[in-house]
């Protein structure tokens, strides 16, 4: 099987790319020949991403206007040269109108998937606009797979789980009484809309308040770090938090995972998350919130593998950390939390259900012919003067550029990058928002899914 994957450039931390970087090398190994390629421009750069991954020997795709027809025609031509039985697409849209114009010319016969990695507005309204010429969709999360069908639009039977995977070596209980001093870690992107660091201050003091002696590791970076370490302030200066900053996977494993006590998760959804199973593959504990996304994975159970609180209440948090002080609690969660990364999220099982997933798309029913996609908006007055193809073709031979301001607008990841405009902001908040309170009635445990 010949196989094409295509993902940004622009990012060179976070889980997709950690995920990346091990689903590759483990398909060529059982024999699948993977091409990978990224985009090239001002903020996805090829090079970079190339030295940061070399074991993805990614190649480079090259827009030279920095148009959406620019972008589609790049695509195309890349799905012509190659025609992969199968090309997976990583946060680009553009794939979808590119594939389908590929497939009308006759040059492209391969299968499109959307690999679906966020529970994010913007991706399930690309599946209802692009799904008629999207073979499959591999999720990473159970309700991932739900909401593709449901808000997306797509036919069950073409929605796939394969979840994330990680090393699990062999089990052994961190280091240190947690009764004298309890060690915990975070681990993630300094954000707050997903993952509410900013809901760490709070809980320092409710562990404070509750005379608990801890020591927190912080390792990640983001835009919220700033803001972070001011209101962290006090404890960063008594010593009892580090901010470590980005940390590779390398320094994780030797200085994050299996020296803490747990791992502390404050997010508001997740489809891992990845740190989690590299925790408890460590041996740490690990304390969460109720993440949307939790529910239906069924991984993280109260008392059973982890400890839960509420999103938001840093009060049920500290009182759940407390717990940890009973090192026969410890050690029972550190085991099971180990066994069962080891049964469902070890490198393993995940690169044998990704592959079991991509054996099954290439094996499902042709789709039939799609209409042509709808052409994108003129990208400037030559569009409008021209026609968009002649315009294109134009700015080829003149060597004019569009200049872009962000990764979302130069290579889209969805088709809401880029819109622009406050009430286009606005709009998405409220939209977000919308999809996170049913996501999270239909993640509840004892909901109906039929």
């Amino acid at each position: 099987m010949r196989v094409l994957v295509l993902a940004p450039s622009a990012y060179l931390l976070g889980g997709v790319q950690d995920w990346l970087a091990n689903l590759v090398p483990g398909l060529r190994e059982g024999g699948l020949e993977v091409t990978v390629a990224v985009p090239d421009g001002d903020h996805h750069r090829h090079g970079p991403y190339a030295r940061a991954y070399p074991a993805l020997a990614a190649g480079a795709i090259a827009n030279p206007s920095g148009s959406a027809e620019g972008r589609i025609r790049a695509i195309a031509a890349l799905l012509e040269r190659l025609d992969p039985d199968l090309v997976l697409g990583v946060n680009l849209v553009d794939l979808y109108p590119a594939a389908r114009r590929a497939r009308r010319r006759g040059r492209f016969h391969g299968r499109v998937v959307m690999t679906l990695h966020a529970l994010q507005a913007e991706y399930f309204d690309d599946l209802r606009r692009h799904g008629a010429g999207i073979d499959a969709v591999i999720a990473t999360n159970r309700l991932a797979c739900r909401l593709a069908s449901g808000r997306g639009g797509m036919d069950p039977a073409r929605v796939l789980y394969a979840p994330y995977g990680v090393p699990v070596p062999p089990w052994q209980l961190p280091d240190g009484d947690p009764a004298a001093t309890l060690k915990l870690a975070w681990v993630g992107r300094l954000e707050q809309e997903q993952k509410r660091v900013h809901d760490l201050p709070p809980l320092l003091e409710a562990l404070q308040a509750r005379g608990i002696d801890v020591r927190l590791s912080i390792a990640g970076d983001g835009e919220e770090r700033p803001a972070l370490e001011r209101s962290l302030a006090p404890w960063i200066e008594r010593g009892r938090v580090r901010m470590l900053g980005h940390v590779d996977q390398g320094r994780l494993a030797a200085e994050v995972y299996g020296h803490h006590h747990a791992l502390v998760i404050t997010s508001s959804w997740e489809t891992g998350p990845i740190v989690a199973w590299q925790a408890m593959a460590s041996g740490m504990a690990v304390v969460s919130s109720r993440y949307v996304g939790a529910g239906l994975e069924g991984a993280l159970e109260q008392d059973a593998t982890a400890l839960l609180f509420p999103c938001g209440d840093a009060d049920a948090a500290a009182g759940a950390l407390a717990r940890l002080r009973d090192p026969a609690l410890l050690e029972r969660l550190s085991r099971a939390g180990h066994a069962l990364v080891a049964r469902r999220y070890s490198g393993a099982a995940s690169l044998a259900a990704w592959r079991r997933a991509l054996d099954q798309a290439t094996a499902l029913p042709p789709l039939p012919q799609a209409p042509e996609e709808p052409a994108p908006a003129p990208a400037g007055r030559l569009d409008r003067w021209l026609g968009r193809q002649r315009g294109e073709d134009l700015r080829r031979l003149l060597g004019l550029r569009f200049r872009h301001g962000s990764p979302g607008s130069e290579w889209p990841h969805a088709g809401g990058d880029g819109a622009g405009g406050a009430g286009d902001a606005a709009g998405t908040g409220a939209q977000a928002e919308h999809l996170l309170a049913a996501a999270a009635r239909l993640d509840a445990p004892g909901a109906s899914h039929g």
